[in-house]
């Protein structure tokens, strides 16, 4: 037995940190061209089955939460990174998509039936001012780093749509 411990590396490691958009850039990415979504569970839409994002994203409906916006909030055929909230100013990477707006008022059929996430539709459709919503379609470029990236999100907090080359989103793990 040698008596060394096994390190473990994370599947991503960026020891020194980096902004998103040079992380963009060393894939071929033009962040200029890219929108940084920052996901949370808005209070008016938890519930007992939904208390918290990552119950949210427990129940796959993750990937359908930030198709749905207060008004027109993204724009048509918009390349979207999408991150969860972990904690206070922490967020990982969930999808890179391309976002399709659909008229006002006409929710994607996936959307609709999916019955485990009725809760969030109606809870969000019941709030918002005006209900948009979005198909979208997976890029290439990050499939690698779905799931393993985490980004510090830059205050204020409730700036959740952002330019990807925003100098204050860092990528730290």
């Amino acid at each position: 037995m040698s008596g060394a411990s096994e390190i473990i590396q994370p599947a991503y490691s960026n020891p020194t940190s980096q902004t998103l958009a040079d992380l963009l850039a060393t894939r071929g990415l033009d962040a200029t061209t890219i929108i940084a979504i920052r996901n949370t569970l808005h209070p008016a839409d938890m519930s007992s089955d939904f208390r918290t994002i990552e119950d949210v994203a427990q129940a796959n409906a993750l990937q359908m939460l930030d198709r749905m916006q207060d008004g027109p909030r993204i724009a048509h055929e918009s390349l979207v990174l999408s991150f969860a909230a972990i904690d206070e100013d922490r967020a990982r990477l969930t999808a890179f998509r391309r976002f399709l707006m659909r008229r006002e008022g006409i929710v994607p059929g996936d959307i609709v039936y999916d019955y485990d996430a009725a809760h969030l539709l109606h809870s969000f459709i019941a709030r918002a001012t005006t209900p948009v919503f979005y198909d979208a379609f997976d890029e290439a470029g990050m499939d690698d780093l779905i799931g393993k990236l985490i980004v510090r999100w830059p205050a204020p907090l409730d700036h959740d749509i952002r330019n990807a080359s925003d100098p204050a989103i860092i990528a730290i793990a």
